[in-house]
């Protein structure tokens, strides 16, 4: 399947030292790829929306943790091995509900000791791991484009020609790096010639609907309406939807998911109408230390964003509180499959 964009959503220079980003917070208006070059840089661009969705978020980790160590110079095992797991420690925090930011840093730390267990001390030794690191992150982006790719089939299995698809948030091509998740199906339609018509939420209140999925969508020539997330009932009513899509930033043991907030109203309205919901997410996404979504810790952010971000002027008197949950959970019972790289389960 071919990409629509120029250039991966996060990508890490030839010679491992930059990471380059698709700021997503100033989209759709503008397309800038910032440069990051240390851990707080990267660490911001996380909490700061720069880079979202779980996925990217782990891939972005796992990359700039190999960035930071390539910069790191020292001849001393131990003080570059102190300095490896304060930069790991520290992204860890970045974004606490992204179950791949966790996996992937897992990953690269595993990697670590595998290489330091048969290194001799010395800038030898420390050369040859950091070439491992880079290796392992570089892989662990390409396992995840491939799993894309791999969720987009079994996706797209599901469509007819002539499809009309809702969707929730932002997981394509932005969420993962490339291709993405909920998304992939629809661009493997829109090139098999089905034709996809695409009802896109427009996620309050950071709006990625509206500015990333919508973006993405029309860049690749998708049929896409962007309505607002209270009409999504309406338009279940009326029959204009076949089928909903949604990503998943952590699936818990039982089947529960947590992703954007709106997402279980989305499915509780699915199950009234009769239209199946389908989440869609790597099988890494899926935790089987959290027994159920209510295991996982719900981040909470600043109210301005739902008061002040995106207005000329504040929509609420000065000082009214916001609660702003960014996730909710799913119940597995409203969900009609999870579909990973690995096929369509319940």
């Amino acid at each position: 399947m071919k990409s629509f964009f120029e250039n991966d959503a996060v990508e890490l220079t030839p010679d491992g030292k930059e990471l380059i980003i698709l700021d997503q917070t100033l989209l759709p208006n503008q397309e800038k790829y910032i440069t990051i070059t240390t851990a707080e840089q990267l660490f911001y661009a996380i909490t700061l929306l720069k880079v979202r969705g779980s996925h990217a978020i782990g891939i972005s980790a796992a990359l700039g943790l190999a960035m930071c160590m390539n910069r790191f110079e020292t001849s001393d095992l131990r003080v570059f091995e102190s300095e490896f797991l304060r930069v790991k420690r520290y992204l860890a925090i970045s974004r606490p509900s992204a179950v791949d930011l966790f996996t992937d840093l897992n990953r690269m730390e595993s990697c670590f000791y595998e290489q330091m267990s048969c290194a001799e001390d010395g800038a030898g030794a420390i050369a040859l791991i950091k070439e491992r690191l880079t290796a392992e992150a570089r892989n662990i982006k390409l396992e995840k484009i491939r799993t894309c790719l791999a969720i987009a089939e079994y996706g797209f299995s599901l469509l007819k020609p002539g499809v009309t698809i809702m969707t929730y948030c932002n997981a394509g091509h932005l969420a993962v790096s490339r291709y993405g998740t909920a998304l992939s199906p629809i661009f493997l339609a829109q090139e098999n010639g089905y034709m996809p018509k695409v009802y896109a939420c427009e996620t309050r209140p950071l709006l990625q609907g509206a500015r990333l999925t919508a973006y993405e969508l029309g860049k690749a020539g998708v049929d896409v309406t962007l309505i607002c997330d209270n009409m999504a009932s309406i338009v279940m009513s009326r029959k204009k939807v076949d089928i909903i899509f949604v990503g998943a930033d952590t699936v818990a043991a039982n089947g529960d998911v947590i992703n954007k907030v709106g997402t279980s109203g989305l499915a509780i309205l699915a199950q009234h109408y009769g239209v199946p919901f389908y989440v869609l997410c790597p099988s890494q996404t899926i935790d089987k230390d959290r027994p159920t979504g209510y295991d996982v810790k719900i981040e909470e952010r600043p109210g301005y964003e739902v008061t002040e971000m995106y207005y000329e002027k504040p929509s609420a008197p000065i000082g009214t509180k916001v609660y702003n949950p960014a996730f909710d959970v799913t119940p597995n019972a409203l969900i009609t499959g999870i579909i990973t790289e690995n096929g369509i389960s319940k």
